[in-house]
């Protein structure tokens, strides 16, 4: 998968300490039962990671489950038949990352459904009750019952509370382990006030599962916000050059408080016009979400993983069906249209078929 291990003692930079990422993770391990990601979507080298992770034979003897974002559990009987090596069709398995709530209009990128591949391969090497359990965490739905945009979004509006449950049920009520995969946003913390109201109102996921987690086990979750990279090339080369000497990848300790933390909130410069926000919802209160965002991963974050410098990170093609298959691109475009009331957009093909798109041109 191209990643290079480096064995070497930690690095030192900018009020962070650098390991190599699995000796890292594995010792998170050690003191939680859940270590979770917070990635971006699609980037190649993220997908790269999570392979190797769970490829690492500590992984299926210490940790032995995985809970993801990028699958619905209405087909957990699916990816439960695909990753213990049963033989399942692949139009059957695709319904695993077609029929989700949350991807608008379905997990996109090829990296996602090659993991379910790799995880599955990683099992035919161990005995049947040493396998490595893949739990889906979108919420359940039945796409052919959904009629409205707004019954669309009534299940959208409770897609974390799906998850925390899960996690709750299926791990740590059981003394089990857990790696948990999901966009950073899902990791952050509320917005405060009214602000934080009137996203709860609107269904806008204020209160994410990670929230959930930490309130009411409080200690069993440890957060890695990877590095994605920065638009502004000074400011990558700047952060960047606290960073040389790591190896790659690294897990760099701690956020809060570091120069490269700093560095990274200096150089964010969206603002308010740059995102979206429920209706109703003044500029001031705009302005709370969006500082609670920029400063979410100094605030619950405990460790960075560093997968390369911005230059080096690429997106994940798409899944060749959403271009090749005429049936299928139906079925994205009726998700899109009730997801978000706006025809699917038309892609150049040399967007969706790129293997090798930057993340930062």
């Amino acid at each position: 998968m191209g990643l290079v291990l480096l064995l070497a003692g930690p690095a030192y930079a900018a009020g962070m300490t650098a390991v190599p990422a699995m000796d890292g993770i594995f010792n998170a391990f050690q003191t939680h039962p859940l270590v979770g990601i917070g990635e971006h979507h699609r980037i190649q080298q993220e997908l790269d990671f999570y392979a190797a992770l769970i490829s690492d034979p500590r992984f299926a003897r210490e940790v032995g489950n995985v809970v993801v974002e990028f699958g619905g559990a209405v087909h957990q009987d699916i990816i439960d038949r695909y990753v213990n090596g049963d033989d399942v069709p692949y139009t059957e398995l695709r319904k695993v990352w077609t029929d989700t709530v949350g991807w608008i209009p379905v997990v996109p990128a090829l990296g996602y459904p090659v993991f379910f591949a790799q995880v599955r391969q990683v099992n035919k090497s161990l005995p049947p009750g040493q396998h490595i359990h893949v739990w889906l965490g979108d919420p359940p739905i039945d796409w052919s019952k959904v009629k409205t945009h707004a019954e669309w979004q009534t299940l959208n509006s409770r897609r974390d509370i799906f998850p925390a449950a899960l996690i709750e049920k299926q791990i740590l009520a059981r003394g089990r382990k857990a790696l948990v995969i999901y966009g950073g946003g899902h990791f952050m913390p509320p917005a405060p006030g009214s602000a934080g109201d009137k996203m709860e109102e609107a269904g806008w996921h204020n209160t994410t599962w990670a929230d959930i987690i930490r309130r009411d086990h409080p200690g069993s979750l440890y957060t890695i916000f990877p590095y994605g990279g920065m638009g502004d090339k000074s400011c990558a080369q700047d952060i960047e050059s606290l960073m040389a000497g790591w190896p790659v990848p690294a897990l760099a300790t701690p956020i809060k408080g570091s120069d490269i933390a700093a560095k990274q909130r200096a150089c964010d410069k969206t603002t308010i016009q740059d995102g979206s926000f429920p209706p109703g919802m003044t500029n001031v209160e705009k302005e709370q979400v969006l500082e609670t965002m920029k400063n979410g991963p100094s605030l619950v974050g405990d460790a960075m993983l560093y997968l390369g410098p911005s230059g080096s990170l690429t997106f994940s093609p798409y899944i060749p069906d959403m271009y090749l298959d005429i049936d299928y691109a139906k079925t994205l475009a009726r998700h899109n249209l009730l997801q978000t009331g706006e025809e699917l957009p038309d892609y150049p093909i040399k967007d969706y078929a790129a293997i090798s798109q930057k993340v930062h041109p």
